[in-house]
């Protein structure tokens, strides 16, 4: 029986449906993670977790680059024949990501060693093991662009629960045998072999749209990455932002402090992929409406994420004591989880903002906005940190959302 509010075709029908595929997905997925981040530092602790942090991280940075903002830009720009197109999209995230792979463990030598803090010896390998992380990534994220186009995001959602699982029963081997031998690592190795099933089922799953081609055609890649050049840059400086506090952690504090905050953090990351999944379903329709209708899909848009971080908020300050039942040498992630989770109104309600700018091809004006919030983010971290440690990196965080808020949220309006 359909419900009156969701009637058949609606846009309505087509985001719920699409909302709650990435969101059953991501329940089953963030709940495998969780748990298996709560094995990993059960049986580590700290020291143990703030390695791994370390590992995902650094790795994590080089995601985002082999994205670059194409997805938004390959849904306006692709041609009449979209496998075709796509095709190309998957062939130059194939070359990027693999030339990713190798500039990350080359900047690694670069990088300082150290014994308590700094990137260690275990450290450094744990990078160049999880490295291939970046080609899976990049393939998930390319098949994504495919599903997005079609509204087939419970294909997506097949593919990450399957290796999701994959990843929890792996960790879950770890920690029960493995651990006194290989360390954090062999955690690392869990969640690259379920990233790799995930990357695989998912085009196993694209093959049912068209046959798959690697095939790079320079007129095409180059037009994608021109376009994608302000989105590109604005998500890069956001993802140096967002991440810039643990690298300040790990070049500056102990290795304990960075597990400390990174296992804050991992719950608080949980929380913020809800906008992301909401806005891949509210973006595609943004792009075929306008007027009245583009304001009221906004506005309804806004209450949802709004109501909902609220309700985050509220059970993350009630619930974070828990984690010391985890392990007590977590106590201090209980203030850090408490204040990052205050900027989560900020983070739902920018997400929305930033993908109205790109959805009235103003895509531009964002990234002066990132630029100044990541500038404004390393100077106070690089200030603050170093003194007060995880707990000036989460109000900073707080902050710096505040701004991108702010600013994303003024440019939104004038443009309706």
């Amino acid at each position: 029986m359909m419900l009156p509010f969701l009637p058949p075709g609606s846009s309505r029908l087509l985001v719920a449906k699409n909302t709650v595929s990435q969101l059953v997905g991501r329940v089953v997925s963030s709940a495998s993670i969780l748990v298996a981040t709560i094995l990993i530092a059960r049986t580590f602790g700290p020291q143990g977790y703030g390695e791994l942090t370390k590992i995902t991280s650094y790795v994590a940075l080089f995601y985002l680059l082999a994205d670059f903002g194409i997805n938004a830009m390959y849904l306006q720009l692709k041609k009449e024949d979209g496998d075709e197109t796509w095709n190309t999209l998957l062939g130059l995230r194939l070359v990027g990501s693999i030339l990713l792979m190798f500039m990350a463990i080359a900047i690694l030598s670069f990088l300082p060693r150290g014994s308590s803090q700094g990137y260690t010896d275990g450290v450094r390998f744990g990078i160049i093991v999880f490295a291939p992380a970046i080609l899976f990534q990049a393939i998930i994220t390319t098949t994504n662009a495919l599903f997005q186009e079609k509204l087939r995001y419970d294909l997506s959602m097949v593919a990450v629960v399957c290796g999701s699982l994959v990843t929890l029963g792996l960790v879950w081997l770890v920690t029960v045998s493995t651990a006194p031998l290989v360390g954090p690592v062999a955690a690392v190795i869990a969640f690259l072999v379920g990233s790799g099933v995930t990357a695989l089922l998912a085009l196993v799953l694209v093959k049912q749209f068209g046959t798959i081609r690697v095939k790079f055609d320079a007129v095409v890649a180059k037009q994608f990455l021109l376009a994608s050049i302000p989105l590109g840059l604005t998500l890069l400086f956001n993802q140096i932002y967002f991440r810039i506090d643990s690298i300040i952690l790990t070049l500056t504090r102990s290795t304990i402090e960075v597990g400390v905050y990174g296992f804050a953090y991992k719950f608080f990351d949980v929380a913020l992929v809800l906008p992301t999944f909401f806005m891949n379903s509210v973006y595609p329709l943004l792009l075929t409406v306008s007027g009245d209708k583009f304001r009221h899909m906004l506005w309804r848009s806004c209450i949802f994420l709004l109501v909902t971080s609220i309700v985050l908020v509220i059970l993350m300050w009630m619930g974070s004591p828990l984690i010391t039942r985890i392990r007590p040498d977590f106590a201090g992630s209980v203030g850090a989880l408490r204040i990052l989770s205050l900027s989560l109104p900020l983070f739902f309600v920018s997400s929305l903002t930033m993908w109205t700018i790109i959805a009235q091809k103003r895509q531009m004006i964002l990234i002066p906005i990132y630029g100044v919030s990541m500038i404004v983010n390393i100077i106070l971290n690089s200030v603050f940190i170093p003194s007060h440690g995880y707990i000036a990196a989460a109000w900073i965080t707080v902050l710096s959302e505040a701004i991108v808020l702010l600013a994303t949220g003024v440019i939104a309006v004038t443009g309706l």
